[in-house]
Parts: structure tokens; C-alpha cells; sequence
């Protein structure tokens, strides 16, 4: 893939803000995801509590009542599910979990066991992108968890791999971080590209900037390109029914917050189309 320019990357503004959501300190997490009608649901860690906004365009959310699961430690990523329910993959303390949902997202049960263990990897994970293979499997992409006043850390990413989305695999090495090519992110969202290769976004603690990478295979990245957006994280990469790409993010601090909309690129660079 030929690096794209950075001056491609639009940022278009704020979806939610802390007045528009309702609720003070962080809006992270984002995870977005189109429903049967029609509609964007935006799943989001806000409150200590996992939360949902629905928006027609996605571009104007509205927060919806109630909460989506009651505890958590952030980090939730939703996948449409080939019986057309939606899983969810949220980090707890010594792994990652998913849960289902037969009622668009507004309602999930834990499924049992873990997805991927703590103890396994080496380091408590945060974050759990999923990118569909050209064989039709899965990846998971994670970073290992910030820890509140450890001061920027140049991050591992691992990764995992699946083809039910329910029993997963641990792949050797790392993907991104000490250990890879590449100096270190947190927080990865993946997609995977029509030719088969795999590109996260991701934010560098050390410069707090947005990454990209792309590898060939998934799993070993070697260059990578400053998106430009700086200040922000927890980016969330998002299919749109054109093919193109769009990516929300977070941007702000413990006090205060807005999720914006990166668009993306103002041109066709293959294989990714962004906007």
C-alpha cells in the first residue's frame, strides 16, 4: 500500500460532547455499528459504565437511556454476528470477554470463559480490534493497558486469531511495540484491506499522535505513517455501506471530552478508501 499523505486526513468535529452526552469526564472507547434499520448504534465507556448514542447519519448522535452493561473496564468492540446478532468484546481485569446481543445492542448477555486470557499474553490488554482475513478468519489486534500515572509507555500490540469469533488462538511475537519493527502504540484498530493486508490505526503515547501501519499478512508491520491527528485516541475504524472507511476518536482528558469524527481521506488510495 503506498503511504498516504497526512494532509488526506479531514477531521470533521465532534459527534458527542460531555453537554450533548449528559455526562461529565470521559467519552471513550467507541465502538459503531450500523443496525438492521438503517441507524448507527455508537457503543461507548462513559459514566464507569458502558453507554450507547443512535444516530440516522452517523454523523448527529442522540445518547440512548439506561446503560448497555453495568461494570466494566472500557474498551468495547461490536462485530455483526452472521445470524445477524452482535457480539461484543470488552476487557475485565484478566482478559477479554465477549457477550451477545439478540436486540441490536441494547441488551447483552456474558458469554462464558474468556477470549483471550491475561495470562497468556504476558500483559492485561485493553482494547480488542477485530479485522476479517481474506481467508475469512479472524484477527484480534490489543495493546497492553495504560496504567494511570506510569507516564507514556511505548505499548505492545498482540494479536489473536479466530475463525468462529468464539474460540481464539494466540499468535507468536508481537505485532507493534518492543519486540516488532515498529516503536509502540496502545489502543489498535484494525480493518482488513480488499488485497488482503491488515491496517491499524493507533495512538504513540510517546508523541500522543495517531499511527498507521500496514502489513502484507496482519502480523508483521514494518513502516508506518503520522495520520496527522494528534491529541486523541481510542480510535475506532468503521465500514460504511459504500466501502469506504470512516474513524471516530476521542479527544480530551480526565476532566472533560468529545468523541470527533476523523474523516478520512479526501482520495482513493488503495486498497483503503476513507472519508
Amino acid at each position: 500500500m503506498p503511504a498516504p499523505s497526512p494532509s488526506m486526513w479531514m477531521p470533521e468535529g465532534p459527534r458527542l460532547t460531555n453537554a450533548s452526552a449528559g455526562f461529565n469526564g470521559v467519552l471513550a472507547d467507541t465502538s459503531t455499528i450500523q443496525l438492521t434499520d438503517g441507524r448507527w448504534r455508537m457503543f461507548l465507556f462513559a459514566g464507569d459504565q458502558y453507554r450507547s448514542a443512535t444516530s440516522a447519519d452517523g454523523l448527529s448522535f442522540t445518547m440512548d437511556p439506561g446503560t448497555r452493561r453495568p461494570v466494566g473496564l472500557g474498551h468495547i468492540r461490536v462485530v455483526r454476528l452472521p445470524d445477524r446478532r452482535i457480539r461484543a468484546f470488552s476487557i475485565v481485569h484478566d482478559g477479554i470477554v465477549s457477550s451477545v446481543s439478540s436486540d441490536e445492542g441494547l441488551t447483552f448477555t456474558r458469554e462464558p470463559g474468556h477470549s483471550v486470557r491475561a495470562d497468556a499474553i504476558g500483559f492485561t490488554p485493553s482494547g480488542a480490534s477485530l479485522a476479517r482475513m481474506q481467508n475469512g478468519t479472524w484477527r484480534m489486534y490489543f495493546s497492553s493497558l495504560p496504567r494511570p500515572g506510569e507516564g507514556p509507555q511505548a505499548h505492545r500490540v498482540r494479536s489473536a486469531s479466530s475463525i468462529d469469533l468464539l474460540t481464539w488462538t494466540l499468535d507468536e511475537g508481537v505485532r507493534i511495540g518492543p519486540g516488532s519493527a515498529l516503536e509502540g502504540g496502545e489502543h489498535p484498530a484494525a480493518i482488513g484491506n480488499p488485497d488482503g493486508s491488515v491496517s491499524p490505526v493507533y495512538f504513540r503515547a510517546t508523541t500522543f499522535r495517531l499511527m498507521m501501519a500496514t502489513s502484507p499478512d496482519g502480523l508483521t508491520f514494518t513502516s508506518e505513517y503520522d495520520t496527522g491527528i494528534q491529541q486523541a485516541n481510542d480510535p475506532d475504524l468503521v465500514m460504511l455501506p459504500d466501502g469506504s472507511v470512516r474513524m471516530y476518536y476521542n479527544w480530551g482528558d480526565d476532566a472533560s471530552s468529545a468523541l470527533y469524527m476523523g474523516a478520512p481521506f479526501a482520495a482513493d488510495p488503495a486498497p483503503l478508501r476513507f472519508r
